[in-house]
């Protein structure tokens, strides 16, 4: 049966289109590196590519609030360690000036120093991480203690992501901590105690506040180091979170980039492959051409 003019045509046109559009797509792959830029290049592969993309955003989320939680609390590790060294200088002078060998002078003296680490305590407890204050719970826009050692802040624990879906306390309660909300020792009365104990050259009571200070210390440093075991959880979530972004960004990679050398030589196929059909249709239209002269 012959082949009519119209069916050469047709043919001719597939074969170049079929061609021409392999070119365009190797060109593309070749000039953005990508072998899946649409949807409709590997709709498997796209959908592979789409669930990395979210995991790995979700990921660096988790990386960057973890970090931001593990500096916080190296803020308030610090903040704490001050308050502690204050404590143990209070008890230090306690302990020497509850001595009936000192009189009421000296005694005046340590009741100074004392108030000089008073200030030093609140200055601690008033630290702040970017605008935040560290102790003020979720009131945390303002100072959340004053002069007197008054506590203006909540009793909230803020929380941060380590993992999707899976909250940390990120933060101590100063209410606990300082001022021994729920049975423990309000380390800030205890000085202020102290300090009056000493201007009024009270013996009685300047010895009665060595044990209420050791206590306090103690407190105190059981606080911290819950503080500082909190660091260590962000810290590993930090570091996981960011392997596991990694692992999203290489899965995503290896689903969506293309092997340059290989889209090298598809692409310089499919242009001799353009070129042939183009040859050929050419070729056979010419004869097309000659039968009917």
């Amino acid at each position: 049966m012959r082949v009519s003019d119209q069916q050469i045509y047709r043919l001719a046109s597939l074969r170049i289109g079929n061609a021409r559009t392999e070119s365009v797509v190797a060109g593309e792959q070749v000039d953005t590196g990508k072998r899946v830029t649409h949807p409709w290049d590997d709709a498997s592969a796209a959908g592979l590519i789409a669930r990395n993309a979210q995991d790995q955003a979700r990921q660096t989320a988790v990386y960057g609030a973890a970090t931001q939680a593990s500096d916080e609390l190296g803020v308030v590790d610090s903040a704490m360690d001050q308050v502690t060294n204050a404590l143990t200088r209070a008890h230090e002078l306690a302990v020497q000036l509850g001595s009936d060998t000192y009189n009421a002078t000296d005694r005046a003296n340590g009741a100074v120093e004392v108030q000089q680490l008073m200030t030093t305590i609140v200055g601690s407890l008033n630290q702040r991480f970017g605008d935040r204050y560290v102790f003020g719970g979720m009131l945390d826009g303002s100072p959340p203690f004053n002069a007197a050692g008054a506590y203006s802040g909540d009793a909230n624990v803020r929380q941060v992501e380590i993992a999707p879906g899976l909250l940390q306390d990120a933060s101590v309660r100063a209410d606990q901590a300082f001022k021994g909300a729920g049975g423990g020792v309000d380390v800030l009365t205890a000085l202020t105690t102290l300090s009056t104990a000493l201007s009024t050259n009270n013996a009685t009571q300047i010895r009665a506040s060595v044990q209420t200070l050791s206590d306090g210390i103690h407190q105190v440093t059981n606080y911290r180091s819950r503080a500082g075991a909190l660091m260590n959880v962000f810290d590993v979530a930090a570091s996981t979170a960011k392997t596991f972004s990694q692992n999203a960004q290489d899965s995503r990679g290896h689903l969506e980039d293309a092997d340059i050398f290989e889209a090298d030589t598809r692409l310089a196929a499919a242009q001799r492959s353009l070129e042939a059909s183009m040859s050929a249709a050419t070729q056979q239209f010419k004869l097309s051409l000659l039968d009917k002269l």
